[in-house]
Parts: structure tokens; C-alpha cells; sequence
């Protein structure tokens, strides 16, 4: 049987003409630019590129400002920001390679998308406790490049400040992260699935 042929003849019963869910097997498995997995595997390392970098900027901060409670801030994202390359780089080493026409594509389509989807909603819950203590710890690095931390924490309406910051700030940036990461991943996660569940009820 000639897989690619069947894959069109699959897609022509079940989509309509110019359904941007459709993929045909060679952009799935001829390693093309524009292939979700190849995609996402990019999007993955780009993204643990990034939190490299992040963790990096946070070691600096670290060591540039001594203040226990900005240091403690700095700890706890830096633990989470190392936690989530460690996850990243172990989801990357797990994922299986791209078969040829001949392997077998839909256990590779369901390791790429159960593997990447577990990790993108880890890094979202994660996420989510993570963003109080960043702008917490945002606050308290402006506070004290304009004067002495202790001094201006003693007054109550800087302590509401930041809590209400935090507060305000937490869901507005867990939206932000969300979208980038439907950006970044959403889509092509939702493509792969449509293309599993078609493959699935071919057998």
C-alpha cells in the first residue's frame, strides 16, 4: 500500500478542500522547515534558549544585589527557571527521531504530542507560582536602586503596593504566556492531534 496515497485519500473523506488541519505524510516525515514536529522540536529548544538565558540574567542579579529578601526572590526563580530547562532538555532527549516513508508515523505523532503537550501544561502550572515571586522580586530591585530597602519596606502602603501588583500582575502575565505558547505551540499540537485521531480511526 502506498502510505502517502492512502494518507490523501483519508484526508479527501474527512476534510473539507482547503482545511488548514490537513497535513500530508511528506510534511510530516520529509523533514521539511515548515513540518509540526519539526517545528516543535525547534520551538522547544528556543524556548529552553531562552529560560539559559533568563537563568543567567537571574544568577547576575544574585550576585549584584545582596539583599536577603531580593535574594531569596532571585533563589526561588532561578530554582524554577533550572527545573524547567532540566524538564525541557530530558522531554527533547525523549522524543523519538522523524521515521523515513517507510517507518511508523503515528506512534511518533503521539510521542511528539503527548510528550510536548504535557510539558507545555507543566510550564503553565508552574508558571503560575512563579509570576508573585518575580513581581515581588521585581518590586523590591526597584525599590532598591532608589534607596534603602529596609527603610522604605516599613511603610505600609509600599507593602500593599506589591501585593496588589502581584495580584494584578499574575493572571495578566499567565494570559500572556499562554497565548505565546498557543503561538508557539498550540496550533501544531492541534494539527498533529487532528492528524492521530484520522490515522487512529483508519485502522
Amino acid at each position: 500500500m502506498d502510505i502517502q496515497q492512502e494518507w490523501n485519500r483519508l484526508n479527501e473523506s474527512r476534510f473539507a478542500a482547503g482545511e488548514p488541519a490537513r497535513l500530508a505524510v511528506a510534511d510530516l516525515m520529509q523533514h521539511p522547515k515548515t513540518s509540526p514536529l519539526i517545528v516543535l522540536r525547534r520551538n522547544a529548544w528556543i524556548n529552553m534558549g531562552f529560560a539559559v538565558a533568563f537563568l543567567i540574567l537571574f544568577v547576575a542579579l544574585f550576585v549584584w544585589y545582596p539583599h536577603p529578601y531580593i535574594r531569596i526572590c532571585l533563589s526561588v526563580v532561578m530554582l524554577a527557571y533550572l527545573a524547567a530547562i532540566l524538564f525541557t532538555a530530558y522531554k527533547l532527549r525523549n522524543l523519538p527521531p522523524l521515521p523515513d516513508m517507510a517507518g511508523a508515523l503515528l506512534p511518533v505523532m503521539k510521542a511528539y504530542h503527548d510528550q510536548l503537550r504535557s510539558w507545555l501544561d507543566w510550564q503553565e502550572k508552574v508558571a503560575l507560582f512563579i509570576y508573585p515571586v518575580s513581581t515581588l522580586g521585581g518590586g523590591l530591585l526597584g525599590i532598591s536602586s532608589e534607596g534603602n530597602l529596609d527603610e522604605v519596606l516599613q511603610k505600609p502602603p509600599v507593602l500593599w503596593i506589591l501585593a496588589i501588583a502581584a495580584i494584578l500582575l499574575t493572571p495578566a502575565a499567565h494570559w500572556l504566556a499562554r497565548w505565546m505558547g498557543k503561538i508557539a505551540f498550540g496550533k501544531y499540537l492541534d494539527q498533529l492531534k487532528t492528524n492521530i485521531d484520522l490515522l487512529e480511526k483508519s485502522e
